[in-house]
């Protein structure tokens, strides 16, 4: 009788045993599927990433996704461009194991354009610092705009422009050019002092490009900036 009352208090055990692992079973699986959703991939995300990598534009967006049909688990091995970009785009993707889906967007591109900081007069010679960089809608961006600050510094303008205007190709031309031995000023700028000294130019160059001159006073050779066909602005 006493061996028969163990029996049954040891069934018992391994029933409230087994119950108790079953119970965590759901606990597991709320842990579990988290990392299961993290895995799935995002179709706005896989096309931006596409249009980056394979377009010269800086950013994109996209929105307005429609796809025709069931999104596998797999990622699309081919996409293509059946029509559009930038604007309501027609995208294929093509699958190993789930056939080809047609997706419709709205994409819209960004790149860099540069504008300028001040209104220039006809003739001024665009420094660094008289430009920006900033990102504009590609269907907004005129024809021939610059994008990037190296295109504008030395050029002079052949035109007088306003404030954060688009510079273009169209509206510059190649600074001066100013042969070695040219006497100029020298300015030295720093924290709270300038100094100006006399100097001569030791190589060819133009207007707004780096170039090396000679203090006349200390007769070392200095790096700087030809401002225009007068001064050099002395890097530190």
């Amino acid at each position: 009788m006493y061996q028969e009352c163990r029996a049954k208090k040891g069934e018992r055990g391994i029933i409230s045993s087994a119950v108790g692992l079953l119970s965590l079973v759901p606990l597991f699986l709320v842990f579990l599927l988290p990392s299961v959703s993290a895995a799935a991939w995002t179709p706005e995300e896989v096309l931006k990433a596409y249009l980056k990598d394979n377009y010269p534009w800086r950013d994109v967006e996209i929105s307005d996704l429609a796809i025709d049909g069931t999104i596998p688990a797999e990622q699309p091995a081919k996409i293509l461009v059946e029509k559009g970009l930038p604007g309501r785009t027609v995208f294929s993707l093509e699958f190993e194991n789930a056939g080809r889906l047609t997706a419709t967007a709205n994409v819209r591109a960004f790149d860099t354009i540069v504008l300028s900081r001040r209104a220039y007069k006809k003739g001024y010679t665009l420094q660094k610092d008289d430009v920006y960089t900033m990102l504009m809608d590609v269907q907004r961006i005129p024809a021939n705009a610059l994008g990037s600050v190296e295109s504008a510094v030395g050029k002079s303008l052949s035109r007088t422009i306003m404030a954060n205007t688009p510079v273009g190709s169209g509206m510059l031309q190649e600074g001066r050019s100013i042969k070695r031995g040219k006497r100029v000023t020298l300015i030295i700028e720093g924290p709270g002092f300038t100094i100006t000294t006399a100097g001569e130019i030791k190589e060819n160059g133009s207007v707004g490009s780096a170039i090396k001159a000679i203090n006349a006073s200390s007769k070392k050779i200095v790096a700087g900036l030809l401002i225009d066909e007068n001064t050099v602005k002395v890097d530190l």
